[in-house]
């Protein structure tokens, strides 16, 4: 029989016991979760990889610095279409890419007054230079997504029309998303309200404009059928990144980086390249985290069997 004593303590140190034993457990399993996330990172990292994403992403941005002037008129005219009656808020769209798209800044600021005048005509100009050109940037897309799936190329003529649908989608998040900005900073002069908040705000429904339209690029360039389910934490994840991204680019390249001083009249042309290609590499690893989650769902797997 114990001891009346040494019940008494056993007692008394059981709470503090179970205290430090369930501390351990919780500080275990955050230490799992944080290997388990360490380990994914690490496979989708070497997936990336192995699908050649870098280079993909370096054809990405060629292409579409090609087309980039293309999709500046289009974009143009489509703001100025829907701006034509109110000519100060298109005035705000010039001074917001003039104080954030150094480089480019004058191309797009002369395009945006000439949509006053001209939107239609430049929206034509914009929508014919992106049937020659733009699909090209969205067929390399459609190859390498399909790559990660383990598909071959969609047929040419098929291939053509959907990087016309898909063209038209990304002309139109542009657009939204420009538009949002511009109603955000028309919005904050009007009420004389913080800056902050309305930042926020808008950096906000910038990234629910372009996951809706990376999670409609991501389901439709692939050769397989793939639900909102499969494809929207990818390109959450993408448009997530892409917005701080292009702001620490702006930050730094006007504030911290002289591009004119060492390229000289290819500063415009360096910076658009770079903001494209590191665009373009947060988009390939949306699609590449979609890909590592679908394949080792068991859901997905199941089907598959069946």
């Amino acid at each position: 029989m114990s001891h009346p004593c040494e019940n008494y303590r056993r007692e008394r140190a059981a709470p503090g016991g179970h205290a430090l034993s369930d501390f351990k457990g919780k500080l275990q399993g955050a230490a799992a979760t944080v290997a388990s996330w360490r380990r994914a990172t690490v496979d989708i990292w070497k997936e990336f990889a192995s699908h050649d994403g870098a280079q993909a992403a370096a054809a990405f941005a060629f292409f579409a610095f090609l087309s980039l002037f293309a999709l500046i008129l289009l974009a143009s005219g489509v703001l100025g279409m829907v701006f034509r009656s109110r000519p100060d808020l298109l005035q705000r769209a010039v001074d917001y890419v003039m104080s954030h798209a150094p480089g480019v800044s004058e191309m797009v600021s002369e395009a945006l007054d000439t949509s006053r005048d001209f939107g239609g005509i430049l929206g034509v100009i914009g929508l014919l230079g992106l049937l020659l050109t733009g699909t090209k940037v969205v067929d390399s897309l459609q190859v390498w997504l399909n790559r990660i799936w383990g598909l071959g190329s969609p047929p040419f003529v098929r291939r053509k029309l959907k990087s016309v649908v898909i063209l038209l989608v990304i002309a139109l998040t542009m657009a939204l998303g420009l538009s949002l900005q511009v109603v955000m900073v028309y919005a904050a002069g009007k009420i004389g309200a913080s800056g902050v908040p309305l930042s926020l705000l808008a950096f906000l429904g910038a990234v629910a404009v372009q996951c809706a339209g990376l999670t409609f690029t991501f389901a439709y360039a692939v050769e397989v059928k793939l639900g909102i389910r499969e494809v929207w934490k990818g390109a959450f994840l993408a448009a997530l990144l892409i917005n701080p991204l292009l702001l620490f680019l702006t930050w730094y390249y006007t504030r911290m980086g002289d591009l004119a001083a060492v390229y000289g009249s290819f500063a415009g042309v360096v910076l658009a390249i770079l903001t494209i290609y590191y665009a373009a590499y947060v988009i390939y690893l949306g699609a590449e985290l979609n890909h590592f989650l679908y394949s080792r769902d068991p859901r997905n797997t199941h089907e598959e069997a069946g």
